[in-house]
């Protein structure tokens, strides 16, 4: 092992850890961003509308966010890399399988099963990185692994895109099945056995009132919108409430919780889960709602719609690079909301961009990807920055289900929203079938009911400004040089 500085900033093999992680994360992201590109031919080929495709995304974010405190708490258990085998596994099957659908109800089941093995696989890739890098190095490590996550989602588009025009909508989950065994393949090489630091039961009722918590309020703001007085509505938000609920009481009395809610004692933590939800529900919602806007409402094709995309995520790899060298001359906080605000600005220039005017697109999503940017990595320091090795992986699984609830209720919300107001904004004789959408009435339509979802997004990032902010009002420690070096 090396000696001074170099040995001092962490695990030797820190390094190609990073890697693995970084590979795990673009994995996971891809295999949501190259989807949307693909749901229009998905929903062509099998008659589907938008609530059939709100669930294809949304199963995988269901199990995915419902699981991911176990799958965290498990990794705390059997160490990182068997927690990463497992992932990369479960998640490969999935996809490959996936590739051989013939249904829609086929195409959810295995995008259930591959939501599992990202619950398993995400906390155990940030879990590395804090648990290999020293303080000193974490923040930069993790503004790394930020921002390939940040390329995923620029990329995802672009390659589905291309994988779309080469060989169909099957394509899209054979390129995410490649990834995953390529990273399984990686893992035994590269990540350093780092055994399991957790001990006592593991807490099965928790997590089954995790999941069933998640699942319920997942389902309400997918069917709630569009069946607001349904039986299975008010059932779903009763459920919701009850779950949660019992969760945190459960939580409060067990000896070993699935979640120790004394993570949320440090208000750093709360307040940066907070702004990382609401910002992941825009950011993950924009780009359900804009992949089909540029497909059905503008006519472009998979692989175009992936190029216009691109460059918010790039964008977003950029500025998030330089998020940690902003931080040490500015408050974190004022950092947040300037990303927020730009957020909101960009989703506002996105739904209001005429018919066809690829270079306005472009320049609004550059200002929403400058914004997320800043918001994201800043807002996961908040979060993982200071907790201690035996808990890296609940951490990491707190700030993964901030970004999975975000992104599977701005899909569901942003998607009802834009779904609805399609539907009454058809003229008389129209389709509302979006894959047989055709007559330039039917196209304005749908840009409608796209431009009233941007506007949701736009107020959703506005309404985080305060949480970004409260730290300003009433900071609970003295604030640090730098600032992501807690």
């Amino acid at each position: 092992m090396a000696n001074g500085p170099e040995a001092a900033a962490g695990h030797p093999d820190r390094w190609r850890a990073l890697a693995v992680s970084c590979l795990g994360v673009f994995l996971l992201v891809v295999s949501l961003s190259s989807l949307n590109v693909a749901l229009a031919e998905i929903a062509a080929a099998f008659d589907a509308d938008i609530s059939d495709l709100q669930w294809i995304v949304d199963s995988y974010a269901i199990a995915f966010a419902g699981l991911l405190l176990a799958g965290g708490a498990i990794g705390d258990r059997i160490g990182r890399r068997a927690a990463l085998i497992i992932g990369f596994s479960i998640l490969g099957a999935a996809n490959l399988l996936a590739a051989l659908g013939g249904s829609v109800s086929f195409l959810i089941i295995m995008r259930s099963i591959a939501g599992l093995g990202a619950a398993m696989m995400m906390p155990a890739t940030l879990a590395t990185v804090s648990e290999v890098f020293d303080d000193r190095t974490r923040p930069r490590a993790i503004a790394m692994w930020s921002s390939i996550a940040a390329a995923g989602g620029a990329f995802g588009p672009f390659l589905g895109g291309w994988m779309l025009s080469v060989s169909g909508w099957q394509a899209v989950f054979i390129l995410n099945g490649v990834l995953a065994v390529i990273g399984l393949i990686a893992v035994p090489f590269w990540v350093p056995s780092l055994p399991g630091q957790r001990t006592g039961r593991f807490d099965i009722v928790g997590a089954l009132l995790s999941v069933a918590a998640v699942a319920c309020l997942v389902f309400l703001v997918i069917e709630g919108p569009v069946h607001p007085l349904s039986i299975t509505t008010a059932l779903s938000a009763i459920g919701a409430i009850g779950f949660t609920v019992a969760f945190v009481r459960y939580e409060a009395s067990t000896t070993d919780p699935l979640l120790p809610l004394e993570l949320f004692d440090d208000r750093e933590r709360s307040l940066g889960a907070g702004t990382l939800t609401l910002a992941a529900f825009g950011f993950n919602g924009v780009f359900f709602v804009g992949a089909l806007l540029l497909q059905i409402g503008w006519g472009e094709t998979g692989l175009m719609a992936g190029l216009l995309l691109v460059p918010i995520g790039v964008t977003e790899v950029i500025v998030a690079n330089g998020s940690v060298q902003l931080s040490e001359r500015f408050r974190i906080e004022s950092l947040i909301t300037l990303g927020l605000v730009l957020m909101a600005v960009g989703y506002v220039g996105m739904g209001f961009t005429p018919e066809g005017n690829r270079l306005w697109f472009v320049i609004a999503g550059v200002i929403a990807g400058a914004g997320n940017g800043l918001t994201i990595p800043l807002s996961i320091e908040r979060i993982v920055g200071s907790v201690e090795p035996a808990y890296a992986g609940v951490a990491s699984s707190v700030n993964d289900m901030a970004i999975e609830l975000g992104a599977s209720m701005g899909i569901g919300l942003l998607g009802a929203l834009q779904r609805v107001w399609f539907e009454a904004g058809v003229p008389d004789g129209g389709t509302t079938v979006i894959g047989d959408v055709a007559t330039q009435a039917e196209r304005d339509a749908f840009s409608n009911a796209s431009a009233a979802a941007f506007v949701l997004a736009a107020v959703i990032a506005l309404a985080a400004v305060p949480i970004a902010r409260w730290s300003l009002r009433r900071p609970s420690r003295p604030q640090p040089a730098m600032p992501l070096s807690r």
